[in-house]
């Protein structure tokens, strides 16, 4: 995951999640480096990008 506010890579694990500053409960991951707000990857997302990942490691292996 690429934070959008200062662009470090982490992994969502690596994440902060549940702030309990929002309303109605924190559904996002916090930037472990500047702590801002990104909103969690669609399932759908995540596994197009597993499998985009797959495919060109095929190809060039």
């Amino acid at each position: 995951m690429r934070c959008v506010f200062c662009g470090h890579e982490f992994e969502e694990s690596d994440g902060v999640t549940g702030c309990g500053a929002c309303p109605g409960g924190c559904h996002g991951i916090h930037c472990p480096k500047c702590g801002y707000k990104n909103i969690q990857e669609p399932v759908f997302l995540k596994r197009l990008k597993n499998m985009i990942t797959k495919r060109n490691k095929e190809q060039t292996s």
